[in-house]
């Protein structure tokens, strides 16, 4: 059993209320980050500083996760900034193999506290036992909560900035992860254990040049 720290995992605790700042790079692999990439898919890549991600595809979509350390499992915010310089049509998000996004930050929340004890350590492994609360940058109507088609209902979408825009700067988000869970699924949410960043526009062939800057959850 692997008991994290906040500074081992790259993150800076700001504060008594446990707000942590998730560190980004510049050694992804060194922050905790592993990449999924898809068979048969060109990979997105991924750059990063400190405080930043860059993100870029090219008809490709790959998925970055991270497991967090067990001090952020009772989170109930997070806030962040993220910019599209070129991006990805509106797409339907509820239709899979039409469903790109520029980008998807995930929190991944397990089914019961159990899972404390032995943290997941990929992507599936969170998803087999819990459930993703995925912010997008993507589809047509802000606001909009989505099923993943890709997730077999233990994955929900809120449209946080529809396609279409880009290229007008940076744009701030701030959410109640719990409130926002309770509306997606209609049920409590269990420990925090993970994030996860995607980018996905092979199916529209498109290109994709996004910022993700300052997570933080608290």
């Amino acid at each position: 059993m692997r008991h994290w720290t906040l500074t081992a995992l790259g993150l800076l605790a700001t504060g008594a209320t446990q707000a942590a700042t998730v560190g980004l790079g510049p050694d992804l692999a060194a922050r905790g980050w592993d990449q999924l990439d898809f068979r048969g898919r060109a990979p997105a890549q991924f750059a990063a500083t400190p405080d930043a991600l860059s993100i870029r595809a090219e008809s490709g979509v790959s998925v970055l996760w991270r497991s967090l350390p067990r001090e952020l499992a009772d989170a109930s915010g997070a806030s962040w900034r993220w910019r599209v310089g070129d991006g990805v049509p509106p797409t339907d998000l509820a239709r899979r193999g039409a469903d790109d996004r520029n980008i998807a930050l995930y929190f991944l929340f397990a089914d019961d506290a159990g899972v404390l004890d032995d943290m997941p350590q990929s992507l599936n492994a969170a998803l087999r036992k819990g459930r993703a609360l995925v912010y997008v940058w993507g589809g047509a109507q802000a606001g909009e909560v989505v099923s993943s088609p890709h997730m077999r209902g233990r994955g929900q979408m809120i449209v946080a900035e529809p396609a279409g825009g880009g290229g007008e700067g940076w744009k701030s988000q701030a959410v109640d992860l719990r409130a926002d869970f309770r509306r997606a699924f209609g049920r409590e949410p269990g420990p925090l254990v993970g994030v996860a960043v995607s980018a996905d526009s092979d199916d529209t062939g498109s290109s994709i040049d996004a910022t993700l800057a300052d997570l933080e959850i608290r």
